[in-house]
């Protein structure tokens, strides 16, 4: 399928910052459009960056059907809490059970949630959804269970047979569960602040990622499920992409958290059919949870920054992660100086990757082994827990409802001023951003073949000219090639790879990933180049440059910094057919 647009983020590391603060920008309700990674990674509600500050709420997917603490407290008291702590989503577990089955809840105290009475485990569900929205609280869907006497899951179906309250043995197939999370999506998707799926909790042993075993591949079965869930529900939220626990031979030998593991990501990345989706949402803990074994190493705690960059930090560097990060589980419960000085290191971590996004694990402080913003008695905030999660996210993006209108305030986004972080400085669009899954994807499913890859660039007095063929053999390949070309009269050297290559049934596509740089040779800076497609056609994608389409196939870029020699600048480009991508 073509593409009509072209997204265009800049990634270098420059020298000043700059922040802008929204006041009131509102939307109407019925015309929300929540992405991810739209704007350099960063997660955005019609293009306006959000930052989030999020929390789990268990419960309803156990035998009680229904949240914690409401024995103690009412929906309304608990949220207001969290509100007042400034937190603006939440987490909400479901079984299978509870969508397919109707189900009534217990261990309310209905004297303090009389709007409960009478309510089965979906209408909870909903009226707390419904309060959130009030509050303007986001909410993320989360299969936690398939039945509350079952376990969490390794794979995204049952094994075997689970026998329910009923006596009823049912085996939870994966198309059960892709019908249960379109009944619950298109139940809820008329609330405005149903933000995002998170379709399977926690995959773990035997669950893979990129192997070509469909029934253990839970990459495979996360783009089959949520392109289902999308084509029949139109949801326009984000679908959260957790990690598995099988250490991978990507190269990471970890024994990782359940739902932890990104690291298959640089094998095998994940794209769904409609574009800016994903949301990558590792879960991470401390040995409260389980006592890894890097826990008790000599060099701990100085041994977690390398741990955490291998299981999810890259995410924030590497030139083909694409989308935005939430920590989709984190915790700890701070009962020992190992665990302090853990979560010391993970907070401090966090801040100096830019990850602001978590949603933290859990509201609940009955959790057996984290610890909780709120104390026991479910009433009051817990001010050494909040003390070091707002250091996480200091100014998570406030929603406020105003009639039809959902309007963001006290939201900060970087604009197109220069980074200090070098993640962002901006973007320019040409048309509607939109990609497919075809068009995104980097690697074949089962029975993909391999194609041959060639990639040239020559350098001539002070232009540089890359050029790149490849051919595809069967419906699906891989390859990769990478040259370097400039020789020391050139100005500007490019080196380019061809990263892979893939057929989606109707096109064939291409996914460069390139570096430009002065030859250290020649001293003078270069601060405006050229770029110009042969021939004349538009790449469906680029990234790397803040650039402007200035004619159908030359951009201009428009940037306030200049390429100095050996200081390389990346970007990239996906296109449908052979292209020659000149740099002059």
């Amino acid at each position: 399928m073509k593409i009509n647009s072209i997204l265009l983020i800049a990634v270098v590391i420059l020298s000043t910052a700059a922040l802008t603060v929204f006041a009131d920008t509102c939307y109407n309700s019925n015309s929300l459009e929540w992405r991810s990674g739209l704007t350099s990674r960063q997660l955005t509600l019609n293009g306006k960056k959000i930052a989030i500050q999020g929390i789990a709420w268990f419960g309803p997917e156990t035998d009680t059907y229904a949240p914690g603490g409401l024995e103690f407290n009412s929906v309304e008291n608990l949220l207001d809490i969290l509100v007042a702590q400034k937190f603006n989503a939440l987490r909400l577990p479901f079984s299978v059970d509870m969508v397919i089955r109707t189900r009534m809840p217990s261990k309310i105290n209905y004297s303090l949630n009389p709007n409960l009475s009478g309510k089965n485990a979906m209408e909870v569900l909903e009226y707390v959804i419904q309060k959130c929205a009030d509050r303007g609280i986001l909410i993320v869907l989360e299969l936690h269970r398939f039945d509350p006497r079952e376990y969490i899951s390794p794979l995204w179906y049952s094994q075997s047979c689970i026998t329910n309250r009923d006596g009823q043995c049912i085996n939870y197939t994966t198309q059960v569960v892709t019908d249960a999370w379109i009944t619950i999506t298109n139940r809820f998707k008329k609330y405005w602040n149903l933000w995002g799926l998170d379709i399977k909790n926690e995959p773990h042993d035997p669950a893979t990622w990129g192997t070509g075993n469909a029934a253990t591949d839970w990459d495979t079965a996360f783009k089959q499920i949520s392109n289902a869930v999308q084509d029949a529900t139109g949801f326009n939220g984000v679908y959260f992409l957790e990690g598995i626990q099988t250490s991978d031979s990507c190269g990471n030998g970890l024994n990782n958290w359940w739902g932890g593991n990104m690291h298959p990501w640089k094998c095998s990345t994940v794209h769904l059919n409609q574009a800016n989706r994903v949301v990558y949402a590792p879960h991470m803990y401390c040995s409260s949870v389980f006592d890894q074994a890097y826990f008790n190493v000599p060099n701990y705690p100085n041994n977690l920054p390398d741990i955490w960059d291998s299981q999810f930090g890259f995410l924030t560097t590497w030139d083909t992660a694409f989308y935005s990060l939430v920590l989709g589980e984190w915790g700890c419960k701070v009962n020992s100086s190992k665990n302090e000085i853990w979560v010391q290191k993970f907070v401090q971590y966090l801040n100096q990757k830019g990850i602001e996004n978590h949603l933290f694990f859990s509201l609940n402080p009955d959790s057996a082994d984290t610890d909780s913003p709120i104390n026991a008695d479910w009433k009051t905030v817990r001010q050494d827990t909040m003390n070091y999660i707002n250091k996480i996210s200091p100014n998570p993006t406030k929603f406020k409802v105003s009639g039809s209108q959902i309007c963001i305030i006290d939201g900060i986004s970087t604009t197109s001023t220069p980074s200090t972080t070098g993640s962002t400085i901006g973007t320019s669009t040409t048309g509607t951003p939109s990609t497919t899954g075809a068009a995104s994807s980097t690697t074949g499913g089962s029975g993909s073949t391999t194609g041959s890859t060639t990639s040239s660039t020559s350098t001539t007095g002070t232009s540089t000219t890359g050029s790149a063929t490849s051919s595809t053999t069967g419906p699906s390949t891989t390859g990769s090639s990478t040259t370097t070309g400039g020789n020391t009269g050139s100005k500007l050297i490019i080196t380019q790879n061809i990263g892979s290559q893939w057929n989606d049934g109707v096109n064939n596509y291409y996914l460069f990933n390139c570096e430009i740089k002065v030859n250290p040779s020649y001293n003078q800076i270069v601060s405006f180049p050229t770029f110009k497609t042969t021939p004349d056609q538009l790449p469906s994608q680029i990234w790397g440059l803040d650039l402007k389409s200035s004619s159908p196939n030359v951009w201009s870029p428009s940037w306030t910094f200049t390429i100095s020699p050996s200081s390389p600048i990346t970007f990239g480009y996906i296109h449908t057919q052979q292209l020659n991508f000149n740099l002059a």
